[in-house]
């Protein structure tokens, strides 16, 4: 899997690099790429963030007495979270506990 692009950031960048000549009027190419760039960035963030929202709406779902939608609930639930086993200590045995995933935790800035 590829390492995770944070868009949202590279949005602000791109968009921190248009810059126009003396005569406003004329825009350059690197100008336009780089505004072009930063939108498409932008749009993805906002995607990165609808599809979280989404996981959670549908995680919430569970409450439903459906067979179908609980199963949706629990798909959106495995889509936020994961089991991680815990060491074993002296006085406890290993356990699985629920953690946000990675992607998610980025995701939501946490």
């Amino acid at each position: 899997m590829s390492e995770r692009i944070d868009h949202a950031a590279e949005a602000r960048r791109l968009a921190s690099m248009i810059v126009e000549g003396d005569d406003p009027t004329i825009v350059t190419m690197q100008a336009m790429v780089n505004t072009v760039g930063a939108q498409v960035h932008a749009t993805l963030a906002l995607l990165e963030q609808q599809r979280i929202a989404n996981l959670i709406s549908l995680m919430q779902m569970q409450t439903e007495c459906d067979e179908n939608t609980e199963m949706l609930a629990a798909e959106a639930m495995h889509g936020l979270i994961e089991y991680v086993r815990t060491p074993a200590t002296p006085l406890a045995d290993p356990d699985e506990v629920a953690k946000l995933r990675p992607d998610i935790r980025e995701g939501l800035g946490l």
